[in-house]
């Protein structure tokens, strides 16, 4: 029997692998039915790897590993969505990036990397006017002309997929316990199962944590890495009089992945998305993002978002590591974790598919299968190889796009280069104070100076 801790995207799509071999009566998958939180539920689950990236995101070579395995899977997802029965309308391509003026300079070199990328890794794409997406007309003020088409870039309807993941599954013979798990059942170097928080103990000779942010809560032991929450939220617009086709965004700016619109159903848009790191369980969507979030849709997306219905939030834990790499590989004799996935676990599902379930079952993987496995291994420190001063400089850019983005503006002065020196000196001070030599993410710094995390949450 195998346990699936976890009815996310990440743990459906093990067990979509494994029912390809064994028997879907064998595979049990556990996790609250309403799926409170899940990082899964709270995607706008776009297929964007390109349109993600930032200037120097490929210098590592766990980096560009990572990126083309990412490549991989996106090809993967048109058969994918064939094999489980999710219906076609749930899994539309197609991405315009727009690079429009509602940030800072962070953003265009951005816009310019990814074009960079383009080039450098011969994608399909075009220079086009961004009305070329008829849900893009934006405030006066906001407006470009300056955008790329990526045709192979595109977006997933969250639920829709998740549901009709689900119901092949189940036609599969594949079992679905409606519960949370409490603790780990651990007999020397193996789990014999785990305990819900009702009571039930469900045993297993196999066990996955795939349940996001928890699944090192599960599994706290020394020498493994910790995995935390990275809030997010979108919200669900309803306006009959826009049409939208393709899914339209900047790059990401901010800390978190710019301004989205993507087409979910009917007359409803997904815009997204938020980002914050926190130690803590937060339980909903600050005011501030949500108002971001329809501020940015009605100023940098289509005006008549004004007169949109706001249908609702979704709100989830992003699983985020304390690299912000993910958490793949084995605890013990019988137990695996697949975690960390940040905003990458619906976009991988595929490739997860098929490594994971391989990994399981003891069949042979690829070479970079191999090779991602173990910079993911979840018996690690965290990855620190970025230098101080690239980090505060980064850190000082990032701030002060995300106060370009929620409307401030400097006048007639130089506050803009007084609060960029600001930013970098108060990230400066923090690693010299701590004799720290090598960075952490950008993502981390204001957790670190806030007193949410401190520099050992990283040995």
């Amino acid at each position: 029997m195998f346990l699936i801790v976890g009815n996310g995207m990440v743990g459906l799509a093990i067990a979509a692998g494994l029912s390809r071999s064994i028997p879907g009566e064998r595979i049990q998958v556990v996790g609250p039915a309403a799926r409170p939180y899940s990082a899964s539920m709270a995607a706008a689950a776009m297929l964007n790897s390109f349109a993600e990236l930032e200037p120097g995101a490929l210098d590592q070579p766990r980096d560009r590993l990572k990126f083309e395995l990412s490549q991989a899977s996106a090809r993967l997802w048109q058969g994918f969505v064939e094999e489980f029965e999710i219906p076609a309308e749930h899994y539309r391509l197609g991405t315009v990036l727009v690079n429009n003026n509602a940030s800072n300079r962070f953003e265009d070199a951005a816009f310019d990397a990814i074009a960079g990328y383009l080039d450098e890794f011969t994608e399909p794409y075009e220079r086009v006017d961004p009305q070329v997406e008829p849900a893009y007309v934006p405030d006066a003020s906001y407006r470009t002309r300056q955008a790329l088409f990526l045709p192979r870039e595109g977006v997933l309807n969250p639920d829709g997929v998740i549901h009709a993941l689900q119901a092949t599954l189940q036609k599969r013979g594949v079992r679905f316990v409606d519960g949370v798990v409490k603790s780990m059942n651990k007999a020397g170097d193996s789990t014999a199962g785990v305990t819900l928080e009702d009571g039930q103990v469900l045993s297993a000779e196999r066990i996955v944590l795939a349940n996001g942010s928890m699944a090192t809560r599960l599994w706290d032991e020394p020498g493994c890495i910790r995995v935390i929450n990275s809030v997010g939220a979108t919200v669900v617009l309803k306006n009959a009089g826009i049409k939208g086709r393709y899914v339209l965004r900047t790059p990401n700016r901010g800390g978190a992945c710019g301004i989205y619109h993507a087409p979910y159903q009917d007359d409803l848009f997904v815009v997204g998305a938020t980002n914050l790191v926190t130690t803590a369980d937060e339980q909903f969507p600050r005011a501030e993002s949500v108002a971001a979030l329809i501020n940015g849709a009605i100023n940098q997306v289509n005006h008549l978002h004004r007169t949109s219905g706001f249908i609702r939030y979704n709100f989830g834990y992003r699983p985020l590591s304390m690299d912000g790499y993910p958490v793949i590989g084995q605890l013990n004799d019988n137990t695996f974790i697949t975690s960390g996935t940040r905003r990458d676990g619906y976009h991988f599902a595929p490739w997860l598919a098929d490594n994971l379930a391989a990994l399981l079952l003891g069949q042979t993987v690829s070479a970079a299968a191999r090779e991602y496995f173990d910079f993911a291994r979840p018996q690690r420190s965290a990855w620190l190889d970025q230098s101080v001063e690239a980090c505060c400089r980064k850190y000082a850019a990032v701030k002060c796009s995300a106060l370009s983005q929620h409307g401030y503006d400097a006048g007639h002065t130089d506050a803009n280069q007084a609060l960029e020196q600001y930013y970098y000196q108060r990230a400066k001070a923090f690693f010299d104070k701590h004799e720290l030599e090598q960075a952490v993410q950008v993502d981390f710094v204001d957790a670190l100076l806030a007193g949410f995390l401190s520099p050992s949450d990283f040995a």
